[in-house]
């Protein structure tokens, strides 16, 4: 996609404030998305910052208990997968081998499950998605840019101190042998309003501009990433594996069944499953050593692969292909996936706040970084992402601020929350 950056000057988006979603003021004429269920969402003893009314401003002390302060607590090992939150047994120790045993078992028929799963999918790949589309994230100009964009941004106490609970255990196990489910809005992805990404610490290496260094460091974070949404896609019966990875210093050195073009700063391509993250196109002469910057990227990228995962990706093209690509319709279509990508993005950003990952320095330059990236900073009358304003907001005042699937869930927003 033609997607030349933000031209400096006149022309830039302008300030909005808080984001009429989840928590935040719904301005005349705009539907919110609603009170959170119980249990969740912004936490009893929050204080001004809880509804509607004056947010505290940036700066402003922490809210009292319920929130970590100070050394994070060290996180519990991951559960074996199709076991997550279900309590240890109290048996002696037959039953103890017993499960151990069972655990293998389960464990040798998952593995050829997915193997089975990624192998057809691999066979019929370019069948499903052709070599377009490559779905892409908008670049910016210049670091100055970046952080001038103020307006826009929801308060950063508000945005920092929201609710980041762990996903809920299942009562049941899952099935074996889950697939893609064709649909958007009713996607099994959706249906539990307790899920959410499980708070995983990321193990990354150090950052540098090169290929072999960004490569391993991509990698790493879509380990990362994968820790987190494995579990939530097998509790709605939904297949995963890894996408792969490709991180060349020039995008003229790469090559890809899909076709992209013009400034964009990263793609996911269907047709082979992988992300693309050229180092000359994620701005590294911009934004040097802050790492930070490149991994939202890739998070966003990361949320196209889910789509790609859960089948949303599939129907999607295909109704937008029955609607014309370029009309009215078929751009919208093209805006709800972008800002749902943007929304999975916010929800990992959100989760790895939560446990330390990034300082509040870093946050806040990732949320006024969102609304830098909108369709209006982009030299081309292409509508296909959405405007710089939702594109923050979906990613700061939904994904980041309540980690939870079925708020991303942009299929059933109205017309005017995904322009």
């Amino acid at each position: 996609m033609n997607r030349p950056p933000y031209p400096p000057g006149p022309g830039r988006p302008p300030g909005g404030g808080p984001y009429p979603g989840p928590g935040g003021p719904v301005p005349p004429g705009r539907p919110g998305f609603g009170a959170p269920p119980p249990g969740y969402g912004v936490p009893p003893g929050y204080g001004a910052g809880a509804g509607p009314g004056p947010r505290p401003p940036y700066g402003a002390p922490l809210p009292p208990a319920g929130y970590p302060v100070g050394p994070r607590r060290p996180l519990p090992p991951l559960p074996p997968a199709g076991y997550y939150g279900r309590p240890p047994s109290s048996g002696g120790g037959g039953a103890a081998i017993a499960v151990v045993v069972a655990l293998f078992v389960f464990g040798m028929v998952s593995a050829l499950v997915v193997f089975a799963t990624m192998a057809d999918r691999d066979s019929d790949s370019t069948t499903a998605y052709g070599t377009t589309p490559s779905y892409t994230y908008p670049s910016t100009t210049s670091e100055t840019t970046t952080a001038a964009t103020t307006s826009a941004n929801p308060t950063t106490s508000e945005s920092l101190s929201a609710s980041r609970t762990a996903l809920a255990g299942p009562t049941t196990t899952v099935a074996s042998g889950p697939t893609p489910v064709a649909a958007t809005a009713n996607n099994p992805l959706f249906a539990n309003q307790n899920n959410g990404l499980i708070n995983v610490r990321c193990d990354l290496p150090g950052w540098a501009a090169s290929s072999t260094v960004a490569t391993a460091f991509f990698n790493a974070a879509s380990t990362c990433l994968g820790k987190m949404w494995q579990p939530m896609l097998r509790l709605q019966n939904l297949p995963f594996h890894a996408p792969k990875v490709v991180a060349p210093t020039h995008a003229s050195d790469l090559s890809s069944p899909c076709s992209s073009s013009g400034n964009y700063a990263a793609f996911f391509c269907g047709a082979n499953d992988t992300i693309y993250m050229p180092l000359d196109h994620i701005q590294t002469d911009v934004y040097g050593d802050r790492w930070y910057v490149y991994l939202e990227v890739f998070a966003h990228e990361y949320g196209h692969h889910v789509q790609s995962l859960t089948g949303i990706m599939d129907q999607q093209a295909q109704q937008r292909e029955d609607l014309g690509d370029d009309s009215d319709k078929g751009l919208e279509l093209s805006r709800r996936l972008e800002l749902e990508a943007q929304c999975f993005a916010g929800m990992f950003v959100g989760s790895s706040i939560y446990v330390g990952l990034f300082t509040n320095d870093q946050a806040v330059f990732m949320q006024k970084d969102q609304y830098t990236r909108g369709d209006e900073s982009q030299a081309t009358d292409m509508h296909d992402h959405g405007i710089g304003q939702h594109y923050g907001d979906w990613f700061v005042n939904v994904g980041e601020k309540y980690n939870r699937v079925w708020r991303c869930n942009t299929w059933n927003a109205p017309s005017g929350d995904v322009s």
